[in-house]
């Protein structure tokens, strides 16, 4: 009985670790050819490093952090809500 239950622990920690690594590894979707944004995303957030010419010239140059269900648009629509 107690190898049973040893076994169960093992698999209920192997799992829990794999749904936090499915939930919380970044990714890196590249380098975009706005200026040179650098996007990463996991399924709970996602990183945008901005670095966007915009308005005849102007540069936006900040990193920012957008969690749920923010981390699902697109980088245009989020590029909309920092310039507003």
């Amino acid at each position: 009985m107690n190898n049973t239950f040893k076994r169960r622990a093992i698999v209920i920690a192997a799992v829990v670790f794999a749904l936090l690594l499915i939930l919380f590894l970044p990714i890196s979707e590249g380098e975009f050819k706005d200026g040179g944004t650098r996007v990463w995303s996991a399924l709970t957030y996602k990183v945008v490093d901005w670095n966007r010419l915009y308005d005849g010239g102007r540069i936006y140059d900040e990193t920012k952090v957008y969690f749920l269900p923010d981390n699902f648009k697109d980088l245009d629509e989020l590029f909309e809500t920092e310039i507003a």
